[in-house]
């Protein structure tokens, strides 16, 4: 069965103080919460700094990726170095799923983890076993890349929730306690109606080739 693997690492995870660790992982587990009524997550860390999610729903494994870095981000402390994380996609049949994630096997771990290993800088990356695939979205991930990397807390915490929710501009403004001119003002320097279609582009392109 085709599935989504994300298998992703904290960004400079030595420059997060002690007292924030259970912080900063109660972040992630808190998303992969708010998210799985989309879509079955399971999420297990590993290593102290790493963490691997398998999405049951191909379609939206790049929608949870994106979510897991604006929480982390829209979660930092203030006057804190951004919390972030670099986020390895891999879609592909999951041959053998444990109990424990971290040694379940199968094409989507193998192309999530790789990939993870080769990614240099780059904190999003998506592989999958279609060539023409990878080539279509790469172009636009190392956009939607350097977009998310540069939101700020108030910004991401914005985007989460237009990811999290079908709700209207107006009613999330009123969830997050913030004007209408200020959620509008986020909306737009966080460019989320462009990675709104990204993910919709996205998803276009699992539908298509997972019918191949």
């Amino acid at each position: 069965m085709i599935k989504g693997v994300i298998t992703g690492d904290l960004v400079n995870s030595t420059n997060i103080a002690a007292e924030w660790r259970q912080a900063v992982v109660g972040a992630l587990y808190k998303c992969a919460a708010d998210f799985s009524p989309l879509t079955p997550i399971n999420i297990e860390m590993y290593r102290g700094d790493s963490f691997q999610v398998v999405v049951g729903n191909p379609e939206y494994a790049l929608t949870v990726a994106v979510a897991f870095r604006a929480k982390l981000r829209a979660s930092t402390p203030e006057k804190k170095e951004m919390w972030d994380a670099r986020v390895s996609v891999g879609i592909g049949d999951v041959s053998f799923e444990s109990d424990n994630i971290v040694t379940s096997d199968g094409e989507a771990f193998r192309l999530s983890g790789r990939t993870l290993d080769t990614m240099g800088k780059k904190r999003l990356t998506i592989s999958t076993p279609w060539c023409d695939f990878n080539k279509s979205i790469e172009l636009v991930t190392r956009f939607a890349d350097e977009v998310v990397s540069s939101w700020t807390a108030k910004q991401a915490n914005v985007v989460y929730h237009s990811l999290m929710s079908p709700k209207t501009q107006k009613d999330m403004a009123v969830e997050l306690g913030l004007s209408k001119q200020n959620f509008n003002s986020h909306w737009t320097s966080a460019k989320v109606q462009l990675i709104l279609d990204y993910l919709e582009y996205y998803k276009t392109l699992i539908v298509k080739y997972n019918q191949l």
